[in-house]
């Protein structure tokens, strides 16, 4: 009896020292003692959230939850795993562009810059006017944890912005600013030569077997038939291609210009002339194509009369970042900050 005793004392002082059953690898007993300190002392312990302002512009408070609403947008509410000194620069990121907001908004209302209803309502509707349909606007509301009012804030902001460095002569664009970047960057405003083609593909590999090449090539010439005898091309598309992509369209491939299309059906397709169609399919990587032009535009330079407007609208959206970083290095010499967070 003893000795059952004392084997069995043993069998528990071996287990314990191993750690337990199974197959898992036990780390040794020594590290397992100063692993919780260790882990504790890798993790940063996340930076406490102050209640009440994080910064004053010149007396005026910026209040904490905006500071934070901000913060979370970014690290998903703390679940991005963000390294400690990489999460502090966010925060002093966060913090300093709403100081800027500030700024620029004491700025605006020193120079008696207004934003009606009206105009807001303008932009909203032209912001909104990016999206497709209502759904995809929604979706963007609710992936971009933002809000209608949250946007017409925003917008408000920038058409106050853009009217005050526009009232500072910041914006101003010349004739001649327009002149030189029309000039500059003539190809930006040239269209390339395009055709409007449909086709009917009727597909077989570069490599099949000559009675698959047979079969998809007489296939072709039997809907190129159909349509030589008068049958609408969108009809016979529908019936033979093989291209899903265009078939449901009647073979409409649109407009495209050079370096689209593989180069074979490119040659013949810009060779033909609109109302034109192959005289036999034309064989490529794909398959067979039976290829009909319906238009044909030659190369383009849009007038500098056409695109002005455009231009203008470019170098003014140009100029107003430079024109806001400049504007906010001078309000900051000029202010009293006091950033309350770290």
């Amino acid at each position: 009896m003893k000795v059952s005793r004392l084997v069995m004392v043993v069998a528990a002082v071996v287990l314990a020292a191993a750690g337990g059953f199974g197959c898992r690898k036990q780390a040794p007993a020594a590290d397992a003692a100063v692993a919780p300190a260790d882990v504790a002392a890798q993790q940063a312990a996340p930076a406490a959230r102050v209640t009440g302002p994080v910064a004053k512009v010149n007396g005026v408070d910026l209040d904490s939850k905006d500071f934070y609403a901000e913060l979370d947008k970014i690290t998903q509410g703390g679940a991005r795993n963000i390294p400690e000194d990489r999460l502090a620069k966010i925060r002093e990121n966060v913090l300093n562009r709403q100081i800027e907001e500030e700024l620029i908004r004491q700025e605006v209302k020193k120079q008696g810059i207004e934003v009606s209803e009206t105009d807001l309502a303008a932009e909203f509707d032209k912001y909104k006017a990016r999206f497709k349909t209502d759904e995809q606007f929604q979706n963007y509301l609710t992936h971009g944890k933002t809000s209608i009012d949250e946007i017409k804030a925003r917008l408000r902001d920038s058409l106050a912005l853009n009217r005050l460095l526009t009232k500072l002569g910041k914006l101003d664009v010349t004739d001649e600013d327009v002149r030189k970047a029309y000039e500059t960057g003539i190809k930006m405003y040239t269209e390339p030569e395009q055709v409007h083609a449909v086709h009917v593909l009727v597909k077989v590999a570069e490599n099949a077997p000559q009675a698959e090449v047979d079969a998809a090539k007489k296939k072709a010439e039997e809907a190129q038939k159909k349509i030589k005898g008068g049958e609408d091309f969108a009809a016979v598309a529908k019936q033979y291609s093989d291209d899903a992509m265009s078939k449901e369209k009647g073979g409409d491939l649109g407009f495209f210009r050079k370096g689209i299309m593989v180069p074979k059906f490119e040659e013949v397709a810009f060779a033909l002339k609109p109302g034109e169609m192959t005289k036999e399919p034309v064989r490529t990587a794909f398959g067979f194509h039976v290829i009909k032009v319906l238009e044909h535009k030659p190369e383009r330079v849009k007038p500098l009369e056409e695109v002005k407007d455009q231009i203008a609208e470019s170098l003014k959206n140009r100029n107003m970042f430079k024109a806001r970083r400049e504007l906010v290095e001078k309000l900051k010499t000029e202010a009293k900050v006091e950033k309350l967070v770290q």
